[in-house]
């Protein structure tokens, strides 16, 4: 059941070189075992309502999410739209593909 290897990303810094604008944001990953839900119809209609575009759903400890906003799965990077607590021990994180890469 929980057969999917995920990366956590958490934003620790920049980096910003001279002479240049934009800083490249660096990246810790904190790797896990999660498992993917099927997205429902009923899920998809309210995320459609809420202008949401939602892509993936995965379950998680809850002990192992500290609010990163940012999950790597097979080399993807999504992002997390909203997040909901199954139980004591699980947390659902619903995931959006994000544009534009890191």
């Amino acid at each position: 059941m929980w057969d999917l290897e995920i990366s956590l990303l958490a934003e620790y810094g920049y980096v910003q070189e001279k002479g240049k604008i934009n800083k490249t944001i660096k990246y810790s990953e904190t790797e896990l075992l999660a498992y993917e839900k099927p997205i429902s119809r009923a899920e998809l209609y309210y995320a459609g309502q809420s202008n949401t575009e939602l892509t993936k759903i995965i379950v998680i400890h809850s002990f192992e999410y500290s609010n990163e906003q940012l999950v790597k799965i097979d080399g993807l990077i999504y992002q997390v739209v909203n997040t909901y607590k199954i139980n004591n021990e699980q947390l659902e994180l619903k995931l959006k593909a994000k544009k534009g890469g890191v």
